[in-house]
């Protein structure tokens, strides 16, 4: 029997973006769900008009949050793969099996699309550089309280199986989330594996992640995960 793959969205005031994330994929996964994480513009309403799954929040409660609802939804669905794959545009549909692959095949419990193992384009993010140099020192302190070889602890494009999503117990509500999943994914000693992915610029607006602020949000999430049990 093959393996039903579900793509979580996340998402934040994408209504430039939305449909044409959820047109580029729909033919590639078995299902998609877009968690609207309390937009305040029309995200919601032209994800319902493509078909898909759509959570609503009232209000913006984070990534982290998002992240952990569709992982609620994905443990009350019948899929076997969840990958999260984010709402701006910025991650290429050719990428999503390649990324699902090894849980597929059941060599990982979860799969990482590392940007640098694969190509993060030049020019994709404001402050490219700065937002690199910050993605490096994240993944290496990940790296360090995770006990994984991860290259890319904030990548975007997150593929786990069932048993994953029901082992990690995740906390983040906002940033964090990713290097969180990874964190856990090394105390519960589940099989990790990553794939190169390349990394494009927005399709519509500007990254809302404050370059600045981020390791002030993050490290006391990566903390607490790695110091709980």
């Amino acid at each position: 029997m093959s393996k039903r793959i579900l793509a979580l969205i996340p998402a934040y005031n994408e209504e430039g973006s939305i449909k044409i994330v959820i047109k580029n994929i729909r033919n590639i996964v078995d299902g998609i769900l877009v968690v609207d994480d309390g937009s305040s513009d029309n995200t919601a309403k032209y994800a319902r008009e493509c078909g898909v799954e759509v959570i609503r929040f009232h209000k913006n409660r984070g990534k982290g949050a998002a992240i952990r609802e569709g992982y609620k939804y994905f443990l009350s669905s019948n899929y076997d793969v969840c990958i999260i794959y984010d709402a701006d545009g910025q991650y290429r549909k050719e990428d999503i099996l390649p990324v699902c692959k090894p849980i597929i095949e059941d060599e990982a419990d979860i799969v990482v699309g590392s940007r640098f193992l694969g190509k993060y384009k030049e020019g994709a993010n404001i402050n490219y550089r700065i937002r690199i140099l910050c993605n490096h020192m994240s993944t290496f302190v990940t790296r360090i309280m995770s006990g994984l070889p991860t290259t890319d602890a904030q990548s975007g494009l997150v593929a786990i199986n069932r048993y994953a999503a029901e082992v990690l117990d995740l906390e983040a509500d906002r940033w964090g989330i990713h290097q969180e999943i990874i964190i856990r994914a090394g105390k519960k000693g589940l099989r990790y594996k990553e794939v190169p992915i390349v990394f494009e610029k927005r399709l519509h607006g500007v990254s809302r992640l404050k370059v600045l602020k981020y390791p002030f949000v993050a490290f006391p999430v990566m903390l607490k995960a790695w110091l709980r049990k």
